[in-house]
């Protein structure tokens, strides 16, 4: 499975709608959430090929009406569970 994060920020003409419906109907968006920042949204992408992963980010633009800001490969998950004296040593 490959994964993505993608910092999202809309143009000013697009409502916020618009990319909620886009994300609601793409079956590659796993998760997404409004950001306070300088972009709108963070959207986590998961697909079982890096060219559909590489499709439904470009959609964004073309669908969404959202400038892709960044994409950022996931690699793997931290083990968060390990103890503490163990993360201090890493």
């Amino acid at each position: 499975m490959h994964e993505a994060l993608v910092c999202v920020r809309l143009r000013v003409s697009t409502p916020g709608s618009r990319l909620l419906d886009f994300l609601r109907a793409e079956p590659c968006a796993v998760q997404a959430w409004w950001i306070a920042a300088d972009l709108d949204a963070m959207v986590r992408f998961a697909a079982p090929s890096r060219l559909l992963l590489q499709r439904a980010v470009a959609d964004l633009g073309r669908r969404a009406g959202a400038e892709v800001v960044e994409v950022h490969s996931v690699l793997r998950p931290l083990d968060l569970s390990a103890s503490l004296t163990a993360s201090r040593d890493a």
